[in-house]
């Protein structure tokens, strides 16, 4: 028998993933509070009671996808390094992209912040950091030359694959973004200076 707590944080959670599905797939200002209470079951009065405004709703969205996906300011742990961890944490940050409707949602209400009477944290820039620490541990390494600017590289790694996967929702609706960051790695890890790119390459995408 679940408590009244239980039952609390459970309708919580139903607001919220309404919300993300929501919009991911109208933005902002295409979605309603009535639209968010008639979706998840819940009347109006009670999506309030949590979030009173919908503004609300999108910050708590954006923070709950920031502090778990891996192109969040505070980076999850990766199980490798160096140029390995580089090719894992674009992966990830491609299927989160993808496949996670929370992560869909949160990119798209960032897009959108002139929209929206709140401030977001930057995106990206976490990001960006991880990379130049991970260049800067490939190269410790001996994995690929010395004499990059780390901080720099990283910045057009993220930058990269900003573009690549804004470029594949236009056109696919990321349906094809495995197969671009593939093709996304062979072309900028020999910049980085990676010698084998055939090493980190997923050939069966």
């Amino acid at each position: 028998m679940s408590t009244p707590g239980a039952r609390s944080s459970e309708t919580r959670e139903r607001i919220l993933a309404t919300a993300a599905i929501e919009f991911a797939e109208r933005g902002y200002a295409g979605t309603s509070i009535g639209d968010i209470a008639e979706k998840s079951g819940t009347g109006k009065g009670l999506v309030q009671y949590y979030f009173k405004a919908k503004s609300d709703l999108a910050v708590a969205i954006v923070q709950s996808a920031f502090s778990q996906a891996p192109f969040a300011n505070v980076q999850g742990e990766v199980p490798v390094s160096g140029i390995a961890a580089i090719v894992a944490s674009i992966r990830s940050v491609a299927a989160a992209f993808r496949d996670d409707v929370r992560v869909r949602a949160a990119v798209r209400l960032v897009r959108e912040f002139e929209l929206i009477p709140v401030t977001f944290p930057t995106p990206y820039v976490g990001w960006m950091a991880k990379m130049a620490e991970l260049l800067r541990e490939a190269t410790a390494a001996g994995e690929i030359p010395p004499g990059l600017d780390f901080d720099r590289e990283g910045w057009h790694l993220v930058a990269t694959f900003t573009g690549v996967q804004e470029t594949s929702q236009r056109l696919t609706g990321r349906d094809d973004l495995p197969e671009r960051i593939e093709e996304m790695l062979a072309r900028v890890l020999p910049i980085v200076g990676v010698a084998d790119v055939d090493k980190y390459l997923d050939r069966r995408v």
